[in-house]
């Protein structure tokens, strides 16, 4: 028993060590979801680990009062970084906040709730065990996944999911959600090419190609409670563009 509770400790003691040394940029793309992107912030600011936070706006989109509310936080957390947006487009935004990220990892993530911020500890955990791999939610391997996701579109993500496998032959089931976490280095010196949501695949295969390694963890994706969804059938075809490219 003094064995097993020594082993314990000396885990313990590692996994601290490992989250000393690491450090992540989370970059959280924003329209108009003020309130969601304040409860995500307000749960991730709780992970003890060396984080900023980079916000890329629209000033297209973002209404006056939302970008009041955004220096406001920018006051409340020290690590709050935010950015203009200059290419459109979800893609766009991630494009300039992975050009802005400064610490040793990336992790991409929305600030509308859909990706779930609880969930984030855990792949930041698994991530500073395995530093040079990609750390990737997948929605395919959680019991429950998809809230209110549409039968429609529940059916065009399973298709589209298994065509993708069947042509690139990786241990992957979810190629589509852009919730993850990446050493620095899988993305340095990348310009993502397509900036519509095709950008979520484009960013797992081209790092890829590149010979990194993807851990998938399970997540649950819930249909947003704020704001209005950006998605269109350009944005559909835009993955269509990614999959003949890197085909």
């Amino acid at each position: 028993n003094l064995n097993k509770v020594i082993n314990y400790i000396k885990k313990i003691c590692n996994i601290s060590i490992k989250l000393m040394n690491y450090s992540i940029s989370i970059i959280l793309p924003i329209l108009n979801e003020i309130n969601s992107l304040k409860k995500t912030l307000l749960i991730i600011n709780k992970i003890n680990v060396d984080k900023e936070f980079i916000v890329i706006y629209s000033e297209k989109l973002t209404k006056n009062s939302v970008k009041d509310e955004i220096n406001s936080l920018k006051k409340k957390y020290k690590n709050f970084r935010c950015f203009k947006q200059i290419k459109p487009f979800v893609g766009g935004a991630i494009d300039l906040g992975i050009m802005k990220a400064k610490k040793k990892h990336i992790a991409l993530m929305a600030s509308d709730m859909e990706t779930n911020p609880y969930e984030l500890k855990n792949m930041i955990d698994v991530s500073s065990k395995n530093n040079n791999s990609i750390i990737s939610a997948d929605r395919w391997i959680s019991s429950k996944g998809f809230s209110d996701y549409g039968v429609i579109k529940f059916l065009a993500n399973f298709a589209f999911q298994k065509l993708l496998k069947i042509f690139f032959n990786y241990k992957i089931l979810d190629f589509t959600f852009a919730y993850r976490i990446y050493p620095k280095n899988a993305l340095k010196n990348y310009r993502i090419k397509e900036l519509r949501h095709g950008f979520a695949l484009e960013t797992l295969l081209a790092p890829m190609k590149k010979g990194f390694s993807v851990i998938t963890l399970p997540a649950k994706w819930k249909k947003r409670v704020e704001g209005n969804s950006s998605i269109t059938i350009e944005s559909y075809i835009s993955y269509l563009r990614v999959f003949f490219r890197y085909l």
